[in-house]
């Protein structure tokens, strides 16, 4: 199993991992950083290449994303499938995912203690990071991150590449649009549109779309 990121996501990821894999079958990918700091990944093989990406897939061709930015994920997601690898999903054990109808796309990283409540939908690539809590008949795109504790309501709608930060609530029946920056501890109370930054109680607009 290859891990694409070598950094602080990955770390957890690992710790997912470990708990139904052996060791030896997990491989980490970073072709940009040129030193590693963590000491627990540096035990394991850290690849760089695509030929040495190419020789793994000959033994396993599944990949997972290690790393949290959505766009980073958009795009090592492209370029390993390009490989000939598969997206594959990780779902923490102790993650609390209805069984009333939740549509899971490829790819995405479920981590610990999230629940996700009936009729909820999650396309590809998307991080649903540890304790988040998706209400309800949401609907969230594309390689988005929902970062550690953030709630989003019922009926709320996410586009594609979309960050939502820590502690965020998102009140029931909003829409969300692509490639929306949400800042920690922000509280939505409106739609907002796709492109913008918002951050603050209730959240604002901080930068238009470029």
């Amino acid at each position: 199993m290859l891990v694409a990121g070598a950094k602080g996501h990955a770390l957890e990821i690992l710790d997912i991992l470990l708990q139904q894999f052996e060791a030896g079958d997990i491989v980490f990918f970073d072709n940009v950083s040129s030193s590693f700091t963590l000491a627990t990944i540096n035990r394991f093989s850290i690849i760089s290449t695509t030929e040495e990406v190419q020789q793994l897939f000959k033994k396993d061709n599944r990949f997972v994303l290690g790393t949290g930015n959505p766009v980073i994920r958009k795009k090592m997601a492209e370029h390993l499938t390009g490989l000939g690898g598969v997206l594959t999903s990780v779902v923490s054990g102790n993650a609390v995912i209805s069984k009333l109808n939740v549509q899971l796309g490829a790819g995405l990283n479920i981590m610990h203690n999230v629940t996700i409540q009936p009729e909820v939908i999650i396309g590809n690539g998307t991080l649903i990071n540890a304790g988040a809590l998706i209400h309800h008949e949401v609907v969230i795109g594309n390689y988005c991150e929902i970062c550690p504790g953030a709630i989003v309501t019922g009926n709320v709608k996410i586009g594609d590449n979309t960050f939502v930060g820590s502690g965020c609530i998102i009140l029931p029946g909003l829409t969300i649009g692509n490639n929306v920056k949400i800042g920690a501890g922000a509280v939505v109370l409106k739609n907002i549109a796709a492109g913008i930054t918002v951050a603050g109680n209730p959240a604002r607009q901080i930068e238009k779309p470029q």
